[in-house]
């Protein structure tokens, strides 16, 4: 192909969408249905016209939006960014805030108040947290939004949990677990199942936390969140622990402590490989395996930094070290691990473990035989407990004041026997409570088998009834199909009838154009050919005689020529319509048309012919149109497009031939009214033919004007 088809693709898109294939069955019986079809479809475009125009129009209100949810995400990031400065992610987190648009209640709306619900829990904000929580959870309510609900209750039992009301936080918990269920959210239904698990650990419910923590496994094991393996891990060797199944403890110990090192597990207060390896040397000590234990408290000892980054943990195994030595009876350097360990624990929120850290001292010089400082120092450890308000450590401290000290012996056992009354009523009304939430909480499965029947009950009669209605629709449809199939079939007669007339007509017009060949025919022959003759004659004398007066006699013959011009005028007006009726000819123009448009052009035009086209059977009025639109095209591309390249291109599709002009120029804005005769002219010309017109252009690169004629009228 010659030069750049700049505008090929635009025009037969726009054939192809005014132009269906319908409109191109050539069957003279089909041209009323087909027409009815053109109707509809125009009616359409119509529409979908509208539908654009609006949408232009609401493209700056949705510009507006995404600005403000890309605020809100941006913000929301930065919030939950963890290496932030405590405060800065606070202030981040409002910011986001400040950008919700309380009035709604979609989705994306939702969600966000979701983050910002969650990042407030993290950082303790609890007076906006409470006030969020409850228009998210109205808003939830609202929509019935399952999900929704299931984080309002996760929420709500996180925020419980990190107040130490564990009954509360369960009983949430609980519930969240039952709408997440009903919602595709695993990972939601996973974590409700980890932190449930840590709420029972707390509650000494050791077996319901270990099952709650593998169920949460079972999910995370598809999802490789290890960080929530590991923990998951954690509780189970904790609960196996405390269970006295140390060997499990250890085995489920030793995986969290794999996953640890294999992902660089990290925890922003615990050092997670040293806790592992704390814990692995615990169940081998209640095993009495103390050396064993004393080779993996050393090893976690020796974490790098440990005594900075965890300086906690790093105390504990201090104080477990130290108890090992004591079985062992190896007392080398134990006052000094002790003394780095309550120092460790003083700086430290676990300064209540400084309490061992006393009584551990008072054993050891009760070994020693130094009785004063063994009293010293259990007195130390009772009077730590009961400032840091930590009961267990309390009772252990008065049991073992009371064994070294017979002067305060039994001042120790009653105060002992007292406390140990309160914690183990305080210990038994949690765990009711607990069963309490429990029982609530079968009472409600049960309630919703309940409804479960009900809703099958209810579905079972909804699916009778829209089977009644779906067989009435279908009676209903066949009875109209029956309708439409007999007018169909009238219709089919009709355009027989109309069909036959159009022969009969197509006939008589051919009738007509032969007669009026010969009316022509006779008219050049008798009138011009006569006048032309008998002036040529007159006007020979001029070879003879050139006098003035001659001359004078022969200038009025010049009226004769201007007679004959106007009667060829006159005949040419009747023969034009032929003037393109060979192919080789119409073809020679255009090319002889490209050819002086490069002489006297800076644009270089070219032509491009679908060698399928026979000029020969296309009506010569539309050979006359299309040239006429190619002048008045080629004419607009060099007063207006400053192109270098311009393209006519001719392709065939059935019974419709196609044409585009296309140029590489500077373009101009199709949208703005154009009051310019060339573009009015051409679509007069198509709409003269019944055909389409499509322009299209895009600033400062390209301009493409499409043609589809249909081929109805031909020779």
């Amino acid at each position: 192909m010659k030069g750049e088809w700049l505008g090929f693709y635009s025009f037969i898109d726009f054939y192809y969408f005014y132009f269906p294939v319908e409109y191109r069955l050539t069957t003279d019986t089909q041209l009323i249905y087909n027409s009815m079809k053109m109707i509809k479809r125009l009616a359409l475009i119509t529409l979908l016209f509208q539908m654009f125009l609006y949408s232009c129009n609401s493209t700056v209100s949705d510009l507006k939006v995404n600005t403000t949810n890309d605020s809100i995400k941006r913000y929301l990031d930065l919030a939950g960014n963890d290496t932030l400065d405590f405060n800065l992610r606070i202030h981040y987190n409002d910011k986001a805030y400040s950008f919700i648009d309380f009035s709604k209640n979609d989705t994306l709306t939702r969600y966000n108040i979701n983050l910002i619900l969650l990042n407030y829990l993290k950082t303790n904000r609890w007076c906006t947290y409470k006030n969020l929580y409850k228009v998210y959870l109205k808003k939830s309510l609202a929509k019935k939004d399952t999900l929704g609900l299931a984080r309002c209750y996760r929420y709500k039992a996180g925020y419980y949990k990190k107040i130490h009301v564990l009954d509360s936080s369960l009983y949430y918990y609980i519930k969240a677990e039952k709408y997440y269920k009903k919602t595709k959210d695993k990972i939601g239904l996973a974590l409700v199942y980890s932190y449930k698990s840590l709420i029972q650990y707390s509650l000494d419910d050791y077996i319901g936390s270990e099952l709650s923590a593998e169920i949460s496994n079972l999910y995370f094991l598809n999802n490789s969140d290890n960080a929530i393996l590991y923990k998951n891990l954690v509780t189970i060797g904790n609960c196996e622990h405390n269970l006295r199944n140390y060997n499990s403890a250890i085995i489920s110990f030793k995986k969290a402590l794999f996953l640890a090192k294999k992902y660089k597990i990290k925890s922003l207060t615990n050092n997670n490989i040293g806790t592992c390896i704390n814990n692995i040397g615990n169940s081998y000590r209640e095993q009495k395996k103390y050396r064993t234990a004393i080779y993996y408290f050393k090893k976690a000892l020796k974490e790098k930094k440990l005594i900075k980054t965890d300086p906690g943990l790093y105390a504990f195994l201090l104080n477990n070290l130290v108890f090992c030595k004591l079985e062992l009876r190896d007392y080398s350097e134990i006052p000094d691990m002790l003394n780095k360990s309550i120092c460790l624990l003083q700086n430290d929120y676990e300064i209540k473990e400084s309490t061992i850290s006393y009584i551990y001292l008072s054993k050891f010089y009760l070994i020693k035989k130094d009785t004063v400082k063994a009293i010293q120092f259990s007195e130390n450890a009772l009077d730590i407990a009961k400032k840091a308000n930590a009961p267990y450590y309390y009772l252990t401290a008065l049991s073992y004041a009371g064994s070294i000290n017979n002067k305060k012996a039994s001042q120790y056992i009653e105060e002992y026997h007292k406390k140990n009354d309160s914690l183990t009523f305080t210990e038994r009304k949690a765990r009711n409570q607990y069963f309490k939430i429990q029982l609530e909480t079968d009472e409600i499965t049960h309630e919703k088998e309940k409804a479960i029947q009900q809703k099958w009950i209810i579905t079972g009669v909804s699916a009778c009834i829209i089977v009644i209605i779906i067989l009435i629709l279908i009676i209903t449809y066949l009875r109209s199909k029956q309708k439409e199939l007999a007018l169909l079939q009238d219709q089919q007669n009709a355009n027989q009838e109309l069909n036959h007339l159009l022969l009969q007509q197509k006939s008589k017009a051919e009738e007509i154009r032969q007669n009026e060949k010969k009316r022509i025919a006779l008219e050049l022959h008798d009138g011009i050919m006569n006048k032309l003759s008998s002036t040529r004659l007159n006007l020979s004398i001029l070879s003879h005689k050139k006098d003035p007066d001659t001359i004078q006699k022969c200038l009025q013959y010049i009226n004769d020529i201007y007679q004959i011009e106007q009667d060829i005028r006159v005949v040419s007006h009747d023969l034009n319509h032929k003037a393109f009726h060979q192919n080789d000819s119409f073809l020679k123009i255009l090319e002889d048309f490209i050819v002086e448009q490069n002489k006297t052009s800076s644009t270089l035009f070219s032509l491009e012919m679908d060698p399928e086209i026979n000029w020969e059977a296309i009506n010569s009025m539309i050979k006359i149109n299309l040239y006429r639109i190619i002048q008045e095209g080629s004419q607009n591309i060099k007063k207006y497009a400053e192109a270098q390249n311009a393209t006519i291109t001719f392709a065939l599709d059935g019974p419709n031939i196609c044409m585009a002009i296309a140029d590489d120029g500077i373009g101009f804005d199709v949208t703005q009214s154009n009051t310019g005769i060339g573009l009015t002219n051409m679509a007069t010309r198509v709409k003269s033919l019944n055909g389409k017109m499509n322009i299209s252009s895009l600033a400062f690169q390209n301009t493409s004007i499409s043609f589809a004629i249909p081929l109805e009228n031909t020779i």
